[in-house]
């Protein structure tokens, strides 16, 4: 599979500061740790982390059990078992909780993370990718939505209300509606194969 890359100058409503911060550090430097494109900024912030009071196990006791709790796999537990060793780092990111995962970002949001935390291991620094889910938000008409592409690019919103016991509810509390169904079936139809074939006849 071909790739290619299009520059953030090329994506419309790019603000100047996410510019800089790729493009041109040197110029917002002040406002950072470290840059992100520098092995030594990672290593530098790693040995302030190291001064500062931790328990990593109680930290690990806790992940350990809600991941549990979930069923995740042992990749999910072996990373937390690296991060009760002293020197370990996490890279950390997250979004609110959303509709079948919410935007495309938020999957590479979480692919970023664990691409960096296996190069920062590949290159003598003990890392571990950690991503969090921000259940206590409460907007929940904003991510009670989402939009996919069918087999020929046209966009298919999905959505459900839910079901919240108060207004108040965060959404890490809001149950799926019936309507789940039929956003799971729109789901499933624009991603057959065979569906794309019969819009063709």
């Amino acid at each position: 599979m071909d790739c290619s890359c299009i520059r953030y100058t090329h994506v419309p409503k790019t603000t100047p500061l996410l510019l800089d911060y790729l493009y041109h550090f040197e110029r917002v430097a002040h406002f950072y740790n470290g840059s992100p494109f520098n092995l030594e900024s990672y290593k530098t912030l790693a040995e302030q982390l190291r001064a500062a009071p931790q328990d990593r196990n109680e930290l690990a006791d806790v992940l350990t059990r809600q991941n549990e709790t979930l069923g995740c796999g042992d990749a999910t537990f072996a990373s937390i078992s690296k991060l009760r060793q002293a020197g370990t780092v996490a890279v950390v990111t997250g979004q609110q909780v959303g509709l079948f995962s919410g935007p495309a970002f938020t999957l590479y949001k979480a692919l970023t993370a664990i691409r960096l935390a296996h190069w920062l291991s590949d290159e003598g620094l003990s890392a571990v990718p950690v991503f969090w889910l921000a259940t206590e938000d409460h907007d929940l008409e904003e991510v009670a939505h989402t939009t996919i592409l069918d087999d020929e690019y046209e966009t298919v919103p999905l959505s459900d209300p839910g079901v919240r016991s108060t207004r108040q509810s965060s959404v890490g509390y809001v149950m799926l509606s019936e309507q789940i169904v039929a956003s799971l079936k729109s789901f499933e139809l624009a991603l057959s194969p065979s569906n794309a074939r019969q819009r063709l006849i």
